[in-house]
C-alpha cells in the first residue's frame, strides 16, 4: 500500500486560455486594438473545449475592447450584460460593463455599475478607481436640506474629513 501521495503537475493552460490571459492582459492596461485580436482567438478556440471557467471573463473582456478599440458602445454593451447576466458575483465584469456605458455616454448606468461592483467587494481596486474617477458624490449627511446649505457643506466636509483620516 503506498501512503505516499504523488501529486500531478497543473495542467498547461489551453490555448483558448493563454489567449484569453494576453487579451485580458493588454485590455486592463488600456491597450484595446491589440486586445481584440488575442481576444477574438480565445473566443474562437473557447468553442472547441467542454470546460471554460473564464467565458464570462472572457466575454466581458472581448465587449469592453469592442466598445473602445471600435468604437461601438452598443455591441459592447450587449456583450457585456450578456456576462454579467452569467455571473452576477465578479465585480470586475460590471467595472468593465461601467466603462462601456462611459463609452456611450451613460454615466448614470456608470455610475449605478459602480455601486453594485463596490457592494459586491468594497476593496475592489478598479472599481474604487473608477468611482474616483467619475467623482460620484455622497449623498448630502441632511437629506431634507438643499446641497448647498451652509450646514449641509460643513457636515459633509467633517465627515470628509473623519473617512479620510481613517
Amino acid at each position: 500500500m503506498r501512503t505516499a501521495m504523488t501529486s500531478r503537475p497543473p495542467a498547461p493552460p489551453s490555448a483558448a486560455e493563454r489567449w484569453y490571459r494576453l487579451g485580458a492582459d493588454l485590455a486592463r492596461v488600456g491597450r484595446f486594438q491589440d486586445a481584440l485580436q488575442p481576444l477574438e482567438q480565445a473566443l474562437a478556440y473557447s468553442v472547441e473545449e467542454t470546460q471554460v471557467p473564464y467565458l464570462n471573463a472572457l466575454r466581458s473582456y472581448y465587449g469592453l475592447a469592442v466598445a473602445m478599440a471600435r468604437g461601438d458602445a452598443d455591441r459592447g454593451r450587449r456583450i457585456c450584460e450578456e456576462a454579467v447576466m452569467s455571473d452576477r458575483g465578479d465585480p470586475q465584469l460590471i467595472v468593465n460593463l461601467a466603462q462601456v456605458y462611459l463609452r456611450g455616454s451613460r454615466k448614470d448606468l456608470a455610475i449605478e455599475a459602480v455601486k453594485t461592483a463596490l457592494a459586491l467587494n468594497p476593496k475592489h481596486k478598479p472599481a474604487a478607481a473608477l468611482r474616483d474617477q467619475l467623482g460620484v458624490r455622497r449623498p448630502p449627511v441632511f437629506a431634507f436640506l438643499a446641497r448647498t446649505n451652509p450646514l449641509n457643506r460643513m457636515a459633509g466636509r467633517l465627515r470628509f474629513r473623519i473617512h479620510a483620516a481613517q
